[in-house]
C-alpha cells in the first residue's frame, strides 16, 4: 500500500513507516501533522482525488528540523578584482508517516 501526498506544493510517494524530508514545516519536534492525500493504492485497487480523496489523510510525525548541504555562491566580474563568495543551507524537516 501506498499514497501520493502534497506537502508544501510537491508530492512525495510514501508508505507507512517511511521517512521524508520537507521543505520547513513550523510544527515542533514531536507533533503531529496531517497530509492530504491525492492517490491511495492498495489491495483494493487505486483511488485518484479530484484533487484530493474526501476524508482520507496520512499521518506524520515531526522527528526533527534539519539543515541540508552547504552551497557555495561565488559572484565575481572579470578583470576588475572583484570577487564575493557566501554560503546558504536550507532547512528542512523530517517526518516519519504513521499511518
Amino acid at each position: 500500500m501506498y499514497a501520493v501526498v502534497e506537502v508544501g506544493g510537491r508530492q512525495y510517494r510514501v508508505s507507512p513507516g517511511d521517512e521524508i524530508v520537507v521543505e520547513k514545516l513550523e510544527q515542533a519536534a514531536g507533533s503531529k501533522v496531517d497530509l492530504p492525500v491525492l492517490m491511495v493504492a492498495d489491495d483494493t485497487g487505486l483511488t485518484v482525488g479530484k484533487p484530493h480523496i474526501e476524508g482520507r489523510n496520512m499521518t506524520a510525525e515531526v522527528i526533527a528540523n534539519v539543515q541540508g548541504e552547504k552551497l557555495t555562491i561565488f559572484w565575481y566580474t572579470p578583470k576588475k578584482r572583484y570577487r564575493k563568495k557566501t554560503g546558504h543551507r536550507q532547512t528542512y524537516t523530517r517526518l516519519k508517516i504513521q499511518e
